[in-house]
């Protein structure tokens, strides 16, 4: 019986020290906030490549329906800056190079979401007139996120009535 009793209380003062060793709080550092699409996007780009492709030849099965512009009129020359200040936040964008202007040249820009979007659609970067973001002048639709490659890219559609004719994407790799 004095046996039980130990083994017991050896149990008790086991399953306590292990509760209290549960109470112990880790810190394993400050709180990191989590990295955003601002972070992998904010840069400078240079082109790559531009491909123009043509939605309605494209709806009726017609050929051409796309074309590589990249060594047409000085399209190697675009550059993007995406400007971010010292937080990660989208601040204003300009484009230098000389081809030609297929999107305002500079302005303000932000994304959609700062994140992935979790139901696998695309994130839209928004170019503005106005640094408060009022007047909207073009939707760049995200196709590839920097990451293992290093590229983004992006496309710029152009509609008339809701019905689009004419899409151009972009790839670009960060600027030297």
């Amino acid at each position: 019986m004095h046996m039980r009793k130990t083994n017991f209380y050896l149990l008790f003062l086991l399953l306590f020290m292990a509760f209290m060793q549960g109470c112990e709080k880790t810190d394993d550092g400050t709180y990191t906030a989590p990295i955003t699409l601002y972070e992998k996007i904010g840069g400078s780009w240079s082109m790559t490549t531009l491909t123009q492709i043509d939605e309605v030849a494209k709806v009726n099965a017609l050929k051409p329906d796309e074309i590589a512009m990249t060594s047409h009129f000085n399209f190697r020359s675009f550059v993007i800056s995406l400007n971010v200040d010292s937080s990660f936040l989208p601040t204003t964008y300009e484009v230098a190079g000389s081809a030609p202007e297929l999107f305002a040249p500079s302005g303000y820009w932000e994304l959609d979401d700062p994140f992935v979007h979790a139901d696998g659609t695309s994130t839209n970067i928004f170019l503005y007139a106005d640094e408060a973001k009022t007047q909207l002048t073009d939707k760049l639709i995200v196709l590839a996120i920097p990451g293992k490659t290093n590229v983004l890219e992006f496309s710029l559609t152009r509609s008339d009535k809701g019905s689009p004719y004419v899409t151009y994407e972009y790839r670009l790799k960060p600027a030297n």
